[in-house]
């Protein structure tokens, strides 16, 4: 590609040369971000005590993990609107770096790199199981003032690259926050129960079915699960939660 001739990849952790043509994301900082495998295909929560992830899986290991795995008991017992949860790493060093630098920092070249990864790793997904991408990509909305104080909507910016790389659409107007809640980690679980009451409103599917809702990071799984049943409600048959990263409930992001 005509980029990464221009301007060759360098990586976002070492600044050693990135992978071609354009990830800016070097192939032994990848290595050691830690894979997701072995978690709940609901929820995409890892196993409580489990061990790091072995070294040597690669991302497509990871990604097929999930159809030997049971739904862990929280989603047997109370199974969340969204059928799946498609979540490629654990939210944990240097990955974590990453996101931070993303969503506090404003250095919105790393949604290059997270969006570049969300894609592979559905990619590799669908094709490992023989399913159909989604037919709409809806970002997670930030409340307007929130959006004012980072500068962007870091859901939006890795969205808008992992749509352009496996040919989905991405609608950041599909959905809108209506209140401007506190972060989902720092409540109790009553405050979290009605935290996120009509938190969103849908404004248009465009006749989109099968939705994906994309975030940076999933941690108890509240805001996706309030944005999928509105996009339920207003007529999608299918939502998946899309995310870069999990934070466990034992290890908050």
């Amino acid at each position: 590609m005509l980029q990464g001739w221009l301007l060759p990849p360098r990586c976002v952790l070492c600044l050693d040369p990135g992978q071609p043509p354009t990830l800016d994301l070097c192939a032994d900082c990848q290595a050691d971000f830690p894979l997701n495998g072995s978690a709940c295909p609901r929820c995409a929560e890892p196993p409580a005590g489990c061990a790091p992830p072995d070294p040597s899986a690669t991302p497509l290991a990871a990604a097929c993990a999930p159809l030997v795995v049971t739904p862990c008991a929280r989603c047997l017992d109370a199974p969340p609107p969204f059928t799946s949860a498609l979540v490629p790493y654990r939210y944990a060093w240097p990955l974590d770096a990453v996101i931070r630098r993303l969503k506090y920092g404003r250095q919105w070249s790393h949604a290059r790199v997270l969006g570049h990864l969300l894609a592979q790793h559905a990619a590799d997904v669908a094709h490992a199981r023989v399913r159909p991408l989604p037919q709409l990509l809806i970002p997670v909305p930030l409340h307007p003032e929130r959006e004012r104080l980072r500068g962007a909507n870091q859901a939006f910016e890795i969205a808008r690259v992992a749509g352009r790389r496996l040919g989905v659409r991405v609608d950041p107007l599909a959905c809108v926050r209506l209140r401007d809640t506190p972060a989902q980690a720092r409540l109790g679980a009553d405050e979290r129960r009605h935290n996120l009451d009509a938190a969103f409103a849908v404004r248009r599917l465009r006749g989109a079915r099968h939705v994906a809702l994309v975030d940076d990071v999933m941690t108890t799984g509240s805001t996706l699960a309030a944005l999928a049943r509105a996009v339920l409600a207003a007529g999608a048959t299918h939502v998946e939660a899309w995310a870069v990263a999990r934070a466990s409930y034992r290890n908050p992001a």
